[in-house]
């Protein structure tokens, strides 16, 4: 299962370069139910091909008891109006490496231009493969503003729900190709 989501980030990157976008985002994570903070590094990668967004997440968090998790998200979707449905798999690694699991992702974004930049909102959930996995429903934002042609400045926001409860802040930089 490594290889593949390995194979599908190499070739989600070298798409995104042919005509998509990249960002790289940090955020500071808090958690809302007493558990340990997190500072969250996030790549992700995204292009157009066929009518269908394609969308490539990874996320390593560090915990503040130096617990390390890191994530893979592929996802596929469909644009209609301002709003793009999605579904996905994704590979969590669990806490050092410990427990992995697979899970599903499905969910929605909408955006649309807010003064120079771009708003976007959404939701997506974790469809488990067992009861044993975490539940987790995240609702985000971000805004992207132009800083020069093709390189933006992002605010992020995050709330995430069920057996996870956090709240981040964060900024990184978008690059169109």
């Amino acid at each position: 299962m490594k290889k593949i989501f390995a194979i599908l980030a190499l070739g989600f990157a070298s798409s995104a370069f042919a005509g998509g976008w990249v960002s790289v985002d940090v955020d500071s994570v808090k958690s809302r139910d007493g558990r340990s903070n997190s500072t969250a590094q996030f790549i992700r990668a995204g292009t157009e091909l066929g009518g269908l967004k394609f969308g490539l997440q990874s996320r390593t968090a560090r915990f503040d008891n130096s617990n390390l998790v890191n994530s893979l998200e592929v996802t596929v979707g469909k644009q209609v109006s301002i709003f793009t449905p999605f579904v996905g798999v994704a590979h969590d690694n669990g806490f050092n490496g410990r427990n992995p699991f697979n899970y599903g992702v499905v969910g929605v974004t909408a955006g649309v231009p807010v003064g120079p930049g771009f708003l976007l909102g959404g939701v997506k959930t974790r469809i488990r493969e067992s009861d044993a996995d975490p539940k987790q429903t995240v609702t985000f934002a971000s805004y992207s503003y132009p800083l020069v042609k093709n390189v933006s400045l992002n605010f992020n926001a995050g709330y995430s729900a069920e057996t996870i409860k956090e709240r981040s802040l964060g900024m990184g930089l978008g690059f169109r190709f």
